[in-house]
């Protein structure tokens, strides 16, 4: 069996586990990604889909402790506060936002 397969049926197996989570970061986020959808052109559901998966139903580290649901770095142009955190390589930088609304706004941009 491929590993996509395995990957799209243990995602199917699991869903329906964590059901409520799932509507509750939707119900919490959406009308943020909907707002974006409309300045930026990205579809809501693509945005809350990345969501869901980069901050782990907004309980990842990053997310919990930086307001960061998409694990965007820091780079160079980054000026504001930020988190060092394992990731591709140890103690990265990524940025830290005074609140989610941040986050996204930013994956937007």
């Amino acid at each position: 069996m491929s590993k996509f397969l395995v990957v799209i049926l243990s995602t199917l197996l699991v869903l329906p586990l964590y059901a409520d989570e799932y509507e509750e970061y939707v119900s919490k986020y959406k009308s943020i990604a909907i707002r974006e959808m409309y300045d930026y052109g990205i579809p809501a559901s693509i945005t809350l889909a990345q969501g869901i998966l980069e901050s782990g139903l907004g309980k990842s580290e990053l997310a919990v402790n930086a307001n960061n649901h998409f694990g965007i770095k820091c780079h160079n142009e980054w000026s504001g506060e930020r988190m060092y955190h394992d990731d591709d390589a140890r103690h990265e930088c990524f940025r830290k936002y005074d609140n989610a609304e941040e986050s996204f706004i930013d994956h937007s941009q």
